[in-house]
């Protein structure tokens, strides 16, 4: 392959194979004696990654005493193709020029022209990782198909000894190999195997540089010397966790659904063009950095709830956010996506602001004087609400502000184009059509009520869900409605609504406090970000629901058996009207994810959603439930519900000590009673009107909040369940508290205030101040950390369960058939 020339010098390590007056041809001395090969892999081992064995050099005459690197090669059969071609193509034309310096420039521009097309490196850090690849590919014995990700220079812990070399992490491999003066160690794990990823201490605990990997064999591993440690983790946690989605979707449980068929053509994106422009521009990105912006992006779209189309453009890594209504400024980074303006200020819970771009009516840039008097930019939003929103951006910052601003107008050009391909194609444009949107929401229906000048026009445009024909849970007087109301109307007075809401620090507090009825929807909506999923994706729950009329789904009779089950006690279960609407909702559900299906749970969580959403709304809100919030709890395997219960189990041991050592002692699952709490997200233990205030928290700030209410609900109970001796008597215990959450916490208090707090007050009073520890970068990691044991886990059952099912072994072994079914599904997993 030819490279970029760069000037190298005459080495002993490397001997001619081939020469003519100007070009040579040689080979590494690694490929020479055995005592030269051991001193230079010592070398190379502690210094650098080796060079491919193969090279091409150009010499001004013999005598040079330098050389200029044209090409490189991994084999014989590749370097021999650029000699021939040099043979033929350059050296006649060389062989004419008098001068040594226009011999020089030409062979040196002909060559730089070549490698710009093949792709060749143009950088020191490229010519570094395409050696290490080399090395990595001859050492480790793999395809060039592997394309290695990073490296890194560490030493490998072997009893009292250190082995200093080199880690290759690859997109299906974790490798290390040292050599120092005969000494060889290898370690090569498949990424699929490793059981265990955790951050360490080497040196006797003084230095935080290690990391201890353990693989299903049972062997583990220490690599410490580790100059860029979280750097390392951080790759290692992303590619083992897509490989252990790959796993998942490879296992017998993935194998076992069959689609039936495709979901309608019309169900997808407008623009295609847009998805291959975006493909298209991954090429030539190093495997690495693609790696880093798939966790950026991650970490963006879960921190602002955006759907997984949405990738990070451009960042303003500081900018001062003022609210008008109350006078706060909030200094935070504002983002751009491809179809998203966002802001988080640097106290998460300050301020958040999510604009669809489709949203915003105008934008400027004014220059500005910020609040110390200094010289700003100021980036004025106009949106559709027709409210200002300022950002003050300072001047000078490294050309971030008009860096965003020419990502901005991209992506703009971008919408105008795609609305032109629309046109042309005789699609819809309801992406970017706003007011037809916010007739779907019940914020802007409740404030042309309440304004005078409104009329009655905002009647017609309430969400239309079963609690507005068959009642909401609970007493309306008791629960304050009207007083929660007017303390919503006036937020969004303020602060915006649906798709233009600024959300503060009060945003969160009225969530808390508990949610109207009217509102609780729209607000679950926006919380979780499936409002901008259905934003984007209008008129898609129809051609599901119609595809579904046309025929039946696979999951359509499993469906049926538990329709009735829903909620019981509901009327709007107990009409056609609740039963119909819960029907569609699950089985184009069951159509948009076939390989998920239907499981039973998600019943009790989308009939609890119908009372207060519309069936569109239900279905992009079950979508981003299954997606992002709770992955994998209504997969086949329920991976995803055993994966929290394991986290659950040890955030117990850590919180609760005691209570788990007793409960261990006495032989009772924990996740008999647990289990049920997070699959339905405590639905069917609490009363119905305390599990609402439950899901209030929940698509606010995420399943963390499960976790803070299992171990508030544990530890109030802690004394009784000591005295539990079995199963049943711990059930029992719970299911009498949860029969008094209603209850005062405090009957006995002198104060007419401190009576009014229930044992539910009681409950989210521990959960958030007993256990603040349990925040969202707590849970991700556990997460990380225990999926991939639990994924092993659903491996082999899988494995088993299909060996016991196999009738006819055909005369194969079980030993045999366990080989045959190990090697199948490694085929299927690399294929």
């Amino acid at each position: 392959m030819f490279v970029q020339p760069a000037p190298t010098e005459p080495s002993a390590f490397w001997s001619d194979v081939a020469a003519t007056e100007h070009f040579v041809l040689q080979q590494s001395g690694s490929m020479g004696g055995a005592l030269l090969r051991s001193v230079l892999a010592t070398i190379q081992n502690v210094l650098e990654t080796k060079p491919p064995p193969y090279r091409i050099v150009y010499r001004h005459s013999a005598a040079a005493p330098s050389y200029i690197l044209l090409a490189v090669g991994e084999d014989r059969a590749e370097i021999d193709a650029d000699w021939k071609w040099l043979g033929e193509k350059v050296t006649p034309v060389v062989a004419e020029l008098d001068e040594a310096a226009e011999r020089a420039n030409f062979v040196v521009t002909k060559i730089r022209f070549l490698a710009s097309e093949e792709g060749g490196q143009d950088v020191a850090a490229d010519r570094q990782m395409r050696a290490a690849a080399t090395t990595f590919r001859q050492t480790f014995n793999v395809g060039k198909a592997e394309r290695l990700v990073t490296y890194y220079s560490c030493a490998l812990h072997g009893g009292f000894m250190l082995h200093q070399g080199w880690l290759y992490l690859s997109e299906n491999y974790f490798c290390f190999y040292s050599y120092m003066f005969g000494s060889e160690k290898r370690v090569m794990l498949q990424l699929r195997d490793i059981s265990s990823l955790a951050r360490a201490r080497s040196m006797g605990g003084t230095r935080d540089d290690a990391i201890e990997v353990a693989a299903k064999d049972g062997s583990r591993y220490t690599f410490a010397n580790l100059f860029h440690r979280d750097e390392t983790f951080d790759m290692l946690s992303q590619l083992t966790s897509n490989t252990m989605d790959r796993v998942l979707l490879n296992s017998e449980y993935a194998q076992q659904q069959t689609v039936h068929r495709s979901p309608s053509a019309a169900a997808t994106a407008a623009d295609a063009r847009l998805a291959a422009a975006a493909a298209a521009g991954l090429q030539g990105v190093p495997l690495a950095e693609q790696i880093a912006t798939q966790r950026r992006n991650e970490e963006f779209r879960g921190d602002f709830g955006l759907p997984r189309s949405e990738a990070l453009l451009s960042v303003i890594e500081t900018a001062t956010f003022a609210a008008h209504v109350p006078t706060t400024a909030y200094r935070g980074r504002l983002y751009l996506s491809t179809s998203f303006v966002c802001y988080m200020s640097r106290d998460a819970r300050g301020c958040r602001i999510t604009l669809p771009l489709a949203a915003v009516r105008r934008i400027e840039r004014a220059n500005a004087v910020d609040g110390y008097g200094q010289r700003c930019y100021e980036l004025i939003l106009t949106v559709w609400h027709e409210k200002a929103i300022a950002f003050k951006v300072p001047l000078g910052a490294g050309g971030e502000c008009d860096r965003w601003c020419d990502a901005l107008r991209g992506q703009l050009r971008v919408m105008v184009d795609e609305q032109h391909y629309a046109r042309a194609n005789r699609a819809a444009l309801a992406r970017y059509t706003i007011k037809a949107f916010c007739r779907s929401c019940a914020s802007e229906a409740l404030l042309r009520a309440a304004d005078p000048a409104g009329g009655r026009g905002g009647e017609d445009m309430h969400v239309d869900c079963l609690g507005r024909s068959f009642g909401f849970p609970g007493d309306a007087k008791a629960q304050k409605e009207e007083y929660k109301r007017k303390l919503w109307l006036r937020y969004m007075g303020e602060n915006g609504r649906n798709l233009t809401l600024v959300r503060r620090a009060e945003f969160d507090r009225l969530i808390r406090v508990g949610l109207p009825n009217c509102l609780r929807g729209e607000t679950w909506e926006l919380s979780s970000g499936a409002m901008h999923l259905r934003f984007q994706n209008r008129g898609v729950y129809e051609k599901y629901v119609n595809d579904y009329l046309d025929q039946a789904g696979p999951c359509a009779d499993e469906i049926e058996k538990d329709l009735n089950r829903s909620l019981p006690e509901y009327p709007g279960y107990q009409a056609p009207e609740g039963i119909d609407a819960l029907r569609r909702v699950l089985n184009a559900y069951a159509l948009r994810d076939p390989e998920l299906g239907y499981c039973q749970a998600m019943n009790i969580v989308a009939s609890t959603m119908l009372i207060f959403m519309t069936e569109e709304q239900v279905f992009w809100t079950l979508t981003v439930m299954c997606d992002r919030l709770v992955p994998g709890y209504y997969s086949p395997s329920m991976y995803g519900a055993t994966l929290d219960q394991s986290i659950f189990q040890t955030l117990v041991e850590e919180t609760m000590p005691v209570l788990a050592t007793r409960v261990a002692q006495n032989g009772i699952q924990l996740s008999i009673a647990c289990l049920p709490w997070f699959l339905t997200l405590y639905i069917n233990s609490m009363p119905l009107v305390y599990a609402l205030r439950v899901l209030d928290c929940f698509f606010l700030e995420g399943p963390r909040v499960m976790f803070q209410i299992g171990l508030a609900i544990l530890k109030i109970n802690g004394g009784a369940l000591l005295e539990a001796t079995d199963d049943g008597t711990f059930l029992h215990v719970l299911k009498e508290y949860y029969a008094t959450l209603g209850d005062p916490a405090y009957p006995e208090s002198r104060s007419a205030r401190a009576r009014q707090v229930t044992r539910f007050h009681e409950l989210l009073y521990v959960a958030y101040s007993d256990f603040p520890g349990i925040t969202h970068a707590r849970i991700a990691e556990l997460r990380r950390s225990h999926q991939l044991r639990i994924v092993h886990s659903v491996e082999e059952f899988s494995k088993r369960t299909f060996l016991r099912s196999v009738i006819d072994a055909s005369g194969f072994t079980r030993e045999q058939l366990s080989l045959l079914y190990d090697r199948y599904y490694s085929v299927l997993f690399y294929s």
